[in-house]
């Protein structure tokens, strides 16, 4: 009777384990084996899709992208494939690993690059999450591909073209968040650009390979930095940036395809009433590249108050003398960077009609506009950045 009931224990045992073993196995089998997640390895990067590489309806999307490699890339995020397009579609993408929030954008019938020039370094991995709204019968998929050093490339193009100089006037190297920058200084002739119909002066080859540029001239139009003396420390939050999504809406959309979601920075530290900008640049005469404050993703912003110093720009003194300047601008253009505050009113920086850099203004008052764009890492140019022979995007 004992050695009946040891068996019928020993069989029992057995029987739990083996329906253990299928349950961890299917539960292994789902989760792996399952379509819904796809792993694509191209080259150094590992992209893992967690909830599918196609989309098809409204919901959050999750993927991965790991650099098992030893170097550092540059990839960019594109959607591709699109079967039944509706410009209804909503989509936005976030990583905190990699610093990123694109807020809302309509999805386009051709190709949309979601975000151009992300870098990640040896080692790393960046998780993201696209959030799709207003899609019923829509499909397309996310795309990761790596960006690869060319020599055609805009960026190439122009370290090609210059020799870093020694001189006061020229293209010199420094740092900013990505790595290296190379920056205009001076009286150039050769960082004119024409795009979109526009001349533009080339200001910097940014770390990530794209390549600032600022309008050769001011809009039309005259607006306020912000009509609030609140509020006005998040630049996203301001007037000055409505007025700029404006003219990108007007002479920019159509050549979206070229222009990077590139990262700005909206610095708003201070002490007492004074900005970290104002001690950095007027009183320790410190200017930098990198980003103090807070970085935020646009296709359009303006230049810093640091900028323009590397540029050229000297606080409250008169300069004709370098490229920002421009006789035929006859009025003061808003930069991103603020100065102080004095009770009620606030006062961001400018440039002024001759050339100074200045904070003479407050922000409530209106004063001119003079926008900011990074073209693509992957673009290419022809021409040699005269004024009778500007690059062009060919």
């Amino acid at each position: 009777m004992r050695i009946v009931y040891k068996r019928s224990l020993t069989f029992i045992a057995l029987l739990i384990a083996l329906v253990g073993c299928i349950g961890i196995g299917y539960l292994f089998y789902d989760k792996v084996i399952s379509p819904e997640t796809l792993v694509v390895v191209s080259d150094e990067l590992s992209i893992n899709y967690l909830d599918s590489s196609t989309i098809i309806g409204n919901g959050e999307y999750r993927f991965s992208v790991t650099n098992s490699g030893v170097n550092d890339v540059y990839y960019e995020i594109r959607l591709t494939d699109i079967s039944g397009f509706s410009s209804d579609v909503t989509y936005r993408l976030s990583s905190t690993d990699a610093s990123i929030q694109v807020e809302e954008v309509h999805l386009s019938s051709e190709d949309n690059m979601v975000m151009d020039n992300i870098l990640i370094g040896s080692g790393e991995t960046q998780n993201f999450t696209l959030a799709v709204t207003n899609n019923s019968n829509t499909s397309f998929k996310i795309e990761v591909e790596k960006i690869e050093d060319v020599e055609e490339y805009f960026y190439m193009t122009i370290l090609n073209q210059n020799e870093i100089s020694t001189s006061e006037d020229g293209l010199f190297e420094s740092e900013d968040d990505d790595g290296a920058t190379y920056y205009f200084r001076g009286e150039v002739e050769n960082n004119y650009v024409q795009f979109a119909g526009l001349s533009w002066r080339m200001v910097r080859i940014n770390g990530n390979g794209t390549v600032k540029l600022v309008l050769d001239g001011v809009d039309d139009t005259v607006v306020r930095y912000n009509e609030e003396a609140t509020g006005y420390e998040d630049f996203k939050e301001t007037d000055v940036y409505d007025a700029l999504v404006s003219y990108y809406d007007n002479h920019l959309n159509n050549y979206d395809k070229y222009i990077a979601n590139n990262r700005y920075c909206s610095e708003s530290g201070k002490s007492d009433d004074t900005y970290n900008a104002y001690t950095r640049i007027v009183t320790n005469e410190i200017p930098t590249f990198n980003c103090l404050g807070k970085r935020f993703t646009s296709k359009i912003g303006l230049l810093t108050a640091d900028e323009v110093v590397y540029a050229g720009g000297v606080y409250d003194e008169e300069n004709t003398a370098y490229y920002l300047y421009n006789s035929e601008i006859e009025s003061a253009w808003w930069v991103s960077s603020l100065s102080n505050s004095d009770g009620d009113d606030y006062y961001p920086f400018v440039v002024g009609s001759n050339g100074d850099l200045n904070d003479d203004a407050s922000g409530t008052l209106y004063r001119s506009l003079r926008p900011v764009i990074s073209l693509n890492r992957t673009v290419k140019v022809t021409g040699t950045g005269t004024s009778t022979d500007p690059y062009v995007v060919s």
